[in-house]
C-alpha cells in the first residue's frame, strides 16, 4: 500500500477515537473546534483559527509537544455538539457547568473574562441581573449564561441568539432591551459593526473562567495540557492580552481616521466651522469611551480574584460560606440520582454551658481557633463550611452513614482538645436517602443534632 494512502486511513482512525496518530517528531494529533464568531477571543476567518486562543493554542502546542488540528464547525452551538459527540477531542474556550461536566472534563483557566450587561444609549445603569426586571436579556444559545440565568434566574425573561453579533443586531433594532456578553467581545463588536447607539450599562455576574473542555474519551490529555499552561510565561500572556487589545485600538483609529477624511471632503463644501465641531466632538466621545473601558478593564482584572473568593467564603474563618456549600450539596445530590452514590451530612454546633452563643467577636474567635482542628481532621474531598456563626457543616461525598460516624466521632476528638471544658459541641450525622431533596436531607440531619443535644451533647448522634 503507498505511503500516503496508508497515512491517510491511520488519521482517519485516530480521528473516529480508535488510533492515537503520532507524527515522527513525536507530536500527537488533538483535533479541536472553536467558537467562529468570538473576536477578539477566537474566530474562524478565511478557513483560518485566529484571536486570543489560537495564540494561546501556538504557545500549548510547543510547550506540551501536541498537534492541533482544527475542526471547522458553522457556530458554537456546532462546536459544543462536536466536542460532546468525540468528533472534536478538544475545545479551547469554555466555563465549566454542571451539564457540560457530565461529557467534559476541563482544565485549569487560563484566562478570565468579564461579562457586561449593553443596552441602548439613554439605557440606565443596572446593577446585574437583579436590577433587570422585567426587561428582555439576549443570551447567546450555548453560552454558559444560558445555563445559569435558567438556574438561578428562571423568572428573568430571556431570548436566545446565536452569537454576541446578532445579539447585539437585535439590541439595535429594539427587538431587545438588554444583551449580556464578554466585555472584549462586546467592545469589539460594537466597534466591528458600528453599534453607535449601543453602551455598556452595568456587569453580569458570574465572570468566566475559560480553560479546555477535553472529551472525557481523551480525558489523558488534561494532565498534558495543565502542565503546559502552568509553564507559560507571564510575560507570554501579557503579550497575547496586549497584542488583540491593541487591535482594537487600531480599529477605532482608522474609523476615526477615515471619518475625519469624510468630514473634510464635506467640509469643502460646507462651511469650515461646522466640520470642525462635528470632528471636535466625535473625538471626545471616542476619548471618553476609550477611558472608560480602559479603567474597567484595569478594575477587573485586579479585583476579580478577591471578589470571586469573597463570594464563596466565610470572611472570619476563610472556610467555605453557606451558598457555596448549598450548591455543592445540590450537585451531591443530583449525583445521588444518576450513580445512587453514598453521601453524608455532618453538623456540629458549638454551646457554652449548654447555651447557643450569639454572634460576636467572642464566637468569631473560638471558631477561628476551631477551623484549624476542622481542616487537619477531614478529607480532601470533604466540604468544610461555616453556616452559621456557631454551626460547621461537612459535607462528605462516597461516604456511607457508618463511615461519616466514625469521620463524626474523630472530629469531635480533635474539637474538645482544642476548645475549654465550658464548650460542648451538639453532633448529627445524616446520609442521603434515595429521592430526598435538600430540605428533607436538611431535617433528617436536624432530628440527629436534637438528639446529640438531648443526650448533652459531646456524642455524635445518627439520624435514622
Amino acid at each position: 500500500m503507498p505511503k500516503r494512502y496508508l497515512f491517510l486511513c491511520l488519521a482517519l482512525a485516530a480521528l473516529a477515537g480508535k488510533l492515537p496518530v503520532a507524527y515522527a517528531a513525536g507530536e500527537q494529533v488533538v483535533t479541536y473546534c472553536i467558537d467562529p464568531d468570538w473576536m477578539p477571543y477566537e474566530a474562524m476567518r478565511n478557513g483560518k483559527h485566529i484571536g486570543i486562543s489560537a495564540d494561546y493554542l501556538d504557545v500549548i502546542s510547543k510547550l506540551s509537544h501536541l498537534k492541533f488540528e482544527l475542526i471547522p464547525t458553522e457556530s458554537w452551538q456546532d462546536s459544543l455538539a462536536a466536542v460532546e459527540s468525540g468528533a472534536c477531542m478538544v475545545t479551547t474556550m469554555i466555563n465549566r457547568t454542571p451539564s457540560r461536566s457530565h461529557f467534559l472534563n476541563f482544565t485549569t483557566p487560563y484566562i478570565e473574562v468579564p461579562n457586561v450587561l449593553v443596552g441602548r444609549n439613554g439605557t440606565p445603569m443596572v446593577q446585574g441581573f437583579e436590577g433587570v426586571g422585567n426587561r428582555i436579556v439576549g443570551v447567546v444559545s450555548g453560552f454558559r449564561h444560558a445555563e445559569y440565568l435558567a438556574r438561578y434566574y428562571p423568572d428573568l425573561l430571556t431570548e436566545y441568539v446565536d452569537s454576541e453579533v446578532s445579539g447585539l443586531q437585535k439590541l439595535s433594532k429594539g427587538d431587545i432591551d438588554l444583551m449580556v456578553g464578554s466585555l472584549m467581545g462586546v467592545y469589539s463588536a460594537i466597534n466591528a459593526h458600528d453599534f453607535s447607539d449601543l453602551q455598556i450599562v452595568g456587569f453580569a455576574e458570574p465572570f468566566d473562567m475559560l480553560s479546555f473542555g477535553v472529551n472525557k474519551n481523551h480525558a489523558e490529555l488534561v494532565p498534558l495540557l495543565n502542565k503546559a499552561i502552568s509553564a507559560i510565561p507571564e510575560s507570554r500572556k501579557v503579550d497575547i492580552y496586549k497584542r488583540w487589545n491593541a487591535v482594537r485600538q487600531v480599529k477605532q483609529g482608522r474609523y476615526g481616521f477615515v471619518l475625519g477624511i469624510v468630514f473634510i471632503a464635506i467640509a469643502l463644501v460646507a462651511v469650515a466651522a461646522w466640520r470642525k465641531r462635528v470632528i471636535s466632538s466625535y473625538q471626545r466621545q471616542i476619548s471618553q469611551k476609550n477611558d472608560e473601558i480602559e479603567s474597567l478593564q484595569s478594575s477587573l482584572l485586579e479585583k476579580n480574584r478577591t471578589l470571586e473568593f469573597l463570594s464563596t467564603r466565610d470572611e472570619v474563618t476563610g472556610l467555605y460560606n453557606r451558598n457555596y456549600f448549598m450548591q455543592k450539596a445540590e450537585e451531591e445530590i443530583s449525583r445521588h440520582l444518576r450513580f445512587q452514590s453514598p453521601c453524608t451530612l455532618i453538623a456540629i454546633e458549638i454551646t457554652e454551658n449548654g447555651n447557643k452563643l450569639r454572634a460576636g467577636a467572642h464566637t468569631d474567635s473560638l471558631c477561628k481557633r476551631l477551623t484549624s482542628a476542622c481542616l487537619t481532621t477531614v478529607r480532601d474531598v470533604d466540604i468544610t463550611a461555616r453556616c452559621e456563626p456557631d454551626k460547621f457543616m461537612i459535607l462528605s461525598p462516597q461516604t456511607t452513614l457508618a463511615a461519616g460516624d466514625s469521620l463524626a466521632n474523630r472530629l469531635l476528638e480533635c474539637l474538645k482538645a482544642e476548645a475549654d471544658p465550658t464548650i460542648i459541641f451538639i453532633t448529627g450525622v445524616a446520609e442521603l436517602q434515595s429521592g430526598q431533596r435538600y430540605s428533607e436531607w436538611n431535617d433528617d440531619l436536624n432530628r440527629a443534632l436534637s438528639a446529640s443535644r438531648r443526650q448533652g451533647g459531646n456524642v455524635v448522634a445518627l439520624a435514622e
